[in-house]
């Protein structure tokens, strides 16, 4: 069986983060809860205004804060039941909230800052002194002259609020970034996978420099191994070679008695 070439595993790379990126994101993209609302009226100019597109993320009840706008369910709502609301909230269980004429609105004994507020004018129609109770919720709409709200209809429940409009912008940018990068990345993979195999089909093929057996495997059927050589004795490098053995002497022409 061939390995993965350098190529092979940069395309499987390439296209397990290309499939993984865009899981991730829808999967994360679910938990923001992100949805487009369109405006049908001017209670909330001049921030938002009759016929924009606003998108909202979905809230759950305890992560309500004091000067979010947030859409909520108006199960009274002026036209009919069952409506939604879009409006500022301004104060929470607990909290003391009173204006009387063309005087700030004072929150717990102190005026508030309302730098949203139509043509920055209160606008206190009418005297009121609440305090809030736990687990509800006083909205007012930032065109005050023009809303109708907790200053004629009281408080909310805060689980009523179903989503807001602002803290997950940046968020979903980077859900949609990670999804296209992930579109990206796919493609990418296929063409490096085809070079790769490209490459695999058009390369000469492998030859081993060494039969198998010698390697220490079992040889194929058939086929003998080369016979061990001898091992060469071995000789001490201090002992010296035989003498030869002396020739013997000639025979002798005296032939004196």
């Amino acid at each position: 069986m061939k390995r993965w070439s350098g190529l092979g595993k940069t395309a499987l790379v390439f296209l397990i983060v290309g499939l993984a990126l865009p899981a991730a994101s829808i999967g994360y993209g679910f938990t923001l809860r992100p949805r487009v609302i369109v405006l049908g009226g001017e209670s909330m100019s001049p921030t938002y205004h009759a016929g924009d597109r606003v998108t909202t993320y979905g809230i759950d009840p305890g992560e309500v804060r004091r000067g979010d706008v947030v859409v909520f369910r108006d199960e009274e709502g002026a036209a009919g039941k069952n409506e939604k609301g879009f409006d500022r909230v301004i104060a929470l269980g607990g909290d003391r909230i009173a204006q009387c004429g063309d005087q700030p609105v004072q929150l717990n004994g102190a005026p508030l800052d309302e730098p949203y507020l139509k043509g920055g004018d209160p606008n206190g129609f009418r005297c009121f002194d609440v305090t809030v109770p736990a687990g509800e919720m006083f909205v007012m709409g930032d065109h005050r002259v023009n809303s109708l709200d907790s200053r004629a209809r009281g408080t909310f429940p805060v689980d009523s609020a179903l989503a807001r409009t602002e803290g997950s912008t940046a968020a979903l940018a980077a859900v949609g970034l990670l999804f296209l990068l992930g579109l990206v990345l796919l493609p990418v993979a296929l063409v490096l996978s085809l070079i790769a195999r490209s490459r695999r089909r058009n390369a000469p093929p492998e030859t081993p420099a060494y039969p198998a057996w010698v390697l220490g495997a079992q040889p194929p059927y058939g086929a003998q191994p080369p016979a061990p050589q001898p091992a060469a004795a071995e000789q001490s490098p201090t002992e010296q070679p035989p003498a030869p053995a002396p020739s013997p002497a000639p025979p002798s022409l005296d032939k004196t008695p």
